[in-house]
Formats: C-alpha cells, sequence, structure tokens
C-alpha cells in the first residue's frame, strides 16, 4: 500500500475545498434557467390540445410544460402549428372520434403535430434518432394505463422477479 505523504493530502483536501467554494461563488445560470418557457396562452393552448387527443381531462402539468418545451426544439414552427391544430380541432370534434386519427389530406402537417403530441403523451419520446428528446418515462400515458398490472413501469408480465425463474 502507498503511504502519501502529509503535504500530499492538505495539497487534495485544499484543492477540493478550494473547487468546491469556487463554484458556490461564481455565478453560473443554473440548467433550468436556460429552459425558455412558453408563455401562459400558449400552454393553455398545449394542455387544452393534450386533452382533446388523449381524452384525458387531468394531465400532470410537469410533464406537459417539459413535452411542450421539447416540442418546440423538435418541430419548426410548433406554436404556429399548434394554434392551427386548436382551431381544427374546435371546429371539428367529430375527428377525434374515429377509431384510427385521420384528418383531411389538406389538413397533414396538424394530423403530424398531433401524433407526435400524442406519441410524447404515450412514449414519453419526442422527435425521432439523433434528435429524439426523453422527456419522463414513469409519467408517461402508456405506463399509467397499465399501471395496475406491471409494477414497476416496465414491458414485462406478471410480479416483479417473474423473469428470474426459466419457463
Amino acid at each position: 500500500m502507498k503511504q502519501y505523504s502529509r503535504r500530499g493530502v492538505l495539497k487534495v483536501i485544499g484543492l477540493v475545498g478550494l473547487t468546491s467554494m469556487a463554484g458556490k461563488m461564481i455565478p453560473l445560470p443554473r440548467a433550468n434557467a436556460a429552459m425558455v418557457e412558453p408563455n401562459a396562452a400558449l400552454l393553455a393552448n398545449f394542455i387544452q390540445v393534450s386533452r382533446q387527443l388523449t381524452l384525458h381531462e387531468t394531465l400532470d402539468n410537469t410533464v406537459s410544460e417539459a413535452l411542450c418545451h421539447a416540442l418546440n426544439m423538435t418541430q419548426e414552427r410548433f406554436f404556429e402549428g399548434l394554434t392551427q391544430l386548436k382551431t381544427l380541432l374546435d371546429a371539428n370534434p367529430d375527428w377525434l372520434e374515429q377509431p384510427v386519427l385521420r384528418f383531411p389530406e389538406a389538413h397533414v402537417d396538424a394530423e403530424t403535430l398531433a401524433k407526435n403530441i400524442l406519441g410524447g403523451w404515450y412514449n414519453g419520446v419526442v422527435g425521432k434518432g439523433y434528435k429524439a428528446i426523453c422527456v419522463t418515462y414513469i409519467n408517461t400515458l402508456a405506463n399509467k394505463a397499465v399501471s395496475d398490472k406491471l409494477v414497476p413501469p416496465s414491458f414485462s408480465y406478471g410480479p416483479c422477479g417473474s423473469w428470474a425463474k426459466q419457463p
């Protein structure tokens, strides 16, 4: 075992103490401060459209803010498309009663945005490929739908440890 000198140990302790104090004194912005929050009206539009699409009256506010931000980062002109989608859904509520979400061909962009919003709520992931952003896992609507049967949230069947034994 290597013996460390008292001077070497004191240098390391001093360096650690100095860096921790410098980290507290240097005003660095927090990571979440960089997140630009949408204004209240746009967030209210997003929540209303999400409620219409998911057919859930209560949605997690934290997840909705995070999804709104992630969709704004991954979708071009997201808020303009969201306003258009809200107008279309308010004017045509029968579109939501179909077994498969389909809009007329004139509104393909709105249909794509609606499917991306639904994908975010049910999968917790927004975007595709390298630009995909994982917003949540446990609080997805897909996991909430099966929470009475699958604990913890997963894609496996049965109780915890049921995969430990060979069939």
